[in-house]
């Protein structure tokens, strides 16, 4: 796959990432996958760890209209990747497969990942999910640990928030070494019904960091880095 590099991160150019990654499932091949936006890619200037974590990963995906931006302007034809869409366009293929494809979800609050399961079962119902919140102290987390050793899930989404699901995740690829593991940020609390996603027109008009802060007011110092990003892409 073809890779080019924002600032002095790689993004892998691919108009099918999805039947890449199920091959990659089926061959036995593990894989990091991290999905980047502007946010990720700033953060990475300043959180060394965060950067070589990027680096390492076996699979860097465009998701955010700033990094479009940025390799539109030096020639690089690449549509947008919405890392919960990819995530969940996999959940269901591999859900059909049944119990020779488990799934896990670790992440986010207490109750959160149930809600999200519950949702992936009544839509797929041979799916094999097994999920933990993101909050587990011992011996409970050592506990969960032993689960997805046990386990052996093909697909595995991390929802701990950047950067630490990305560290997270090179630091224990050794529970699954064969699975996909893929950081998905707020994905479960979207798929929970704990939070709504952005409506569709603001996805399509690269306004979705907009909904975002509306959804969290809270955010709007994390968000000041869009206009920093847009800036040294430009200069």
């Amino acid at each position: 796959m073809k890779t080019f590099s924002v600032f002095d991160l790689p993004i892998h150019l691919s108009d099918n990432y999805e039947d890449w990654l199920i091959n990659r499932i089926e061959k036995n091949i593990g894989t990091h996958v991290v999905t980047m936006n502007s946010e990720m890619a700033m953060m990475a200037q300043e959180n060394k760890d965060l950067n070589n974590s990027i680096k390492k990963a076996d699979l860097v995906v465009p998701d955010g209209s700033g990094v479009i931006i940025y390799l539109k302007r030096r020639g690089k034809k690449q549509n947008r990747i919405a890392g919960i869409e990819l995530a969940e366009s996999l959940i269901k293929r591999l859900g059909q497969r049944g119990a020779e494809y488990p799934i896990c979800f670790y992440g986010a609050s207490v109750g959160v990942t149930d809600k999200a399961a519950q949702k992936f079962r009544q839509i797929v119902p041979q799916i094999n999910i097994i999920n933990n919140h993101g909050f587990l102290k011992e011996p409970e987390l050592s506990a969960w640990y032993e689960k997805i050793k046990e386990v052996q899930p093909k697909l595995i989404l991390v929802g701990l928030g950047v950067p630490r699901q990305e560290m997270w995740i090179c630091e224990h690829r050794y529970l699954a070494p064969n699975a996909v593991w893929i950081g998905v940020g707020g994905s479960f609390d979207i798929w929970g019904g704990v939070k709504e996603r952005a409506p569709k027109f603001f996805c399509d008009n690269n306004l979705e960091w907009l909904y975002r802060l509306y959804q969290e007011p809270w955010r709007w110092k994390r968000m000041m880095v869009l206009p920093r990003f847009l800036l040294k892409s430009l200069f």
